[in-house]
């Protein structure tokens, strides 16, 4: 029987290059499922090999950055517009047009599981350029609903400006003074079933119009934590970064990075982690892991 898995990403304006380990190391699983990327400005020939690599690409605009910052000094009168009764579809036109990159990625997503949900069982939404797979990422034995991977137990909100401004200008002061001492759950990798993950993405598109300020335009971490935190999904797991089938390494100390004889990434139980993220973050393990692609 075919997979019903997929994988989304997004891929604007970079290379092939960018995303060839991503690639390579998911051949190597025998990850049998989809892989739908969403690009924009991308080259014919870079978009070539992820054909050959069997992608399914999904096209679409995203105007310069400077015109973006100038339809972001209007977001007053864009919440407004989000905050009313006009309809949802008028909304979320809007949206494609004034939600910064980090954010509309959530709404190409939902539109697009709206319509092929049929076809999938299981969704991993996942970051592209600093993502590994050592192993099918759906390889591990998930409950039904959705799943959220914690970063390291030391990488606390509050310990992180990034993750301070995202909640300071999308919510308030109160909001970062209850969530700061809260283990960071990192946006970039989202897994679960499809009717979990397509709550999930309306839950953060919706939140996304109702935010303060998109001022910080990376900024969907800051409400992705915020959903989660504030108890906002109906069928939740929250993985520890040690004991799920993601591991974020980004605020690992290299010392407690683990690797097998076979030179694969380990968590606390000697298990292979199907899916590495931020693994760039440290150099002698992305040495280790790029020599196996080789």
């Amino acid at each position: 029987m075919a997979s019903r898995d997929v994988i989304l990403t997004t891929l604007h304006g970079v290379r092939f290059e960018y995303a060839a380990s991503f690639f390579s190391s998911l051949q190597r699983t025998g990850y049998g499922g989809e892989v739908v990327i969403f690009t924009s400005g991308l080259k014919d020939e870079d978009i070539a090999p992820l054909c050959r690599n069997e992608a399914t690409i999904v096209p679409f605009r995203f105007y310069r950055i400077l015109v973006r910052r100038r339809l972001a000094r209007l977001w007053v009168i864009w919440r407004w517009f989000f905050q009313s009764g006009a309809p949802q579809a008028a909304k979320e036109w809007l949206a494609h047009a004034v939600f910064h990159l980090y954010y509309r990625r959530h709404l190409l997503y939902l539109q697009f599981l709206r319509e092929h949900r049929q076809n999938y069982d299981r969704v991993f939404l996942t970051d592209c350029r600093d993502v590994y797979f050592q192993a099918d990422p759906f390889s591990w034995n998930l409950s039904h609903g959705l799943h959220l991977f914690l970063e390291d137990a030391s990488n606390k909100i509050g310990r992180s400006i990034h993750n301070e401004n995202w909640l300071k200008t999308q919510f308030d002061q109160a909001v970062f003074d209850e969530l700061k001492n809260e283990t960071i759950s990192c946006a970039g990798t989202v897994m679960g079933d499809t009717a979990s993950v397509l709550e999930y993405l309306s839950k953060m598109v919706s939140q996304t119009m109702q935010a303060r300020s998109l001022h910080e335009t990376d900024g969907d971490q800051g409400i992705h934590n915020f959903l989660l935190y504030k108890k906002q999904f109906s069928d939740v797991t929250v993985h520890n970064n040690q004991e799920g089938p993601v591991m974020t390494l980004g605020a690992m100390h290299p010392e407690n990075v683990r690797v097998n004889a076979q030179g694969f990434v380990v968590n606390n139980a000697d298990k292979v982690v199907p899916v590495l993220h931020q693994y760039d973050r440290i150099p002698q393990v992305e040495k280790i892991l790029q020599d196996r692609l080789r």
